[in-house]
């Protein structure tokens, strides 16, 4: 009786085995059942003022002593250095973009009579330096001016209105939450009018590069000191494209 019990089950689990593999094969449950989602595409807007500007001056002096010039050049930096220091402009601000020196040349009055190559006129060497200025302050905007052109500056560009990092980021993040507001909303009238309802967002993408607006300039001296109460920062806009994935249910 023993022996018939032994073989019985001998004979049983084979066949739960085989069972348990059949239907594990029937239901595939590595098979799960495809995800839908919906796709849509939204742009997202934010606006801010700029925060910094950026002024361009250069500072010349002519001798025909060279290296007079270029002391003289030295001093006058030096001078409207520690005036900007004065008004709160930190040293990372002030940067120094070019030196320069070397003789003028003469040219005729009447064009016809030029000398070619154009020989040097003896009095006047000139030396020069290129500063940069970012001015994070507006409220000082006028004194900075003042400081340049008092000093010995002879030619201002600007003011390069932007952003700095900080702003940045944050205005950026701005406009993603837009963007993505957005996104749903369409997403959800799409869903609607599939009959379906929307999930969650399976899936985001940033399409394409943030557009910062292009730096507003002035276009001479005149226009800069005109501009000077003056530096007005208005505003830029930044724009963030999305492509995301919703979940359908």
């Amino acid at each position: 009786m023993a022996y018939k019990l032994k073989a019985n089950t001998a004979l049983i689990w084979p066949l739960v085995v085989l069972a348990i593999a059949f239907g594990a094969f029937w239901q595939k449950p590595w098979q799960t059942k495809p995800q839908e989602t919906i796709s849509v595409t939204a742009e997202g807007k934010a606006q801010t003022a700029p925060n910094v500007a950026t002024i361009t001056a250069t500072v010349e002096t002519k001798n025909k002593d060279l290296d007079k010039a270029r002391a003289e050049n030295e001093q006058k930096v030096s001078t409207i250095v520690a005036k900007l220091k004065d008004l709160g402009t930190s040293e990372k601000d002030i940067k120094t973009q070019n030196i320069s020196g070397g003789p003028g040349y003469q040219v005729m009055d009447t064009p016809q009579t030029q000398i070619y190559p154009i020989p040097p006129r003896p009095n006047t060497n000139s030396f020069s330096t290129s500063l940069e200025i970012v001015i994070r302050n507006f409220d000082v905007a006028d004194e900075v001016l003042a400081v340049l052109t008092q000093n010995g500056a002879t030619n201002l560009y600007g003011p390069n209105l932007t952003l700095d990092e900080n702003a940045q980021e944050e205005i950026k993040s701005k406009a993603r939450e837009n963007a993505i507001e957005s996104a749903r909303k369409k997403a959800e009238e799409l869903a609607k009018l599939s009959g379906r309802k929307l999930g969650k967002a399976v899936k985001i993408e940033e399409a394409g590069d943030v557009i910062f607006p292009q730096p507003l300039y002035a276009q001479s001296e005149l226009d800069l000191k005109q501009k000077a109460s003056q530096i007005q920062p208005g505003e830029q806009a930044v724009t963030i494209n999305l492509a995301v994935d919703f979940e359908l249910k």
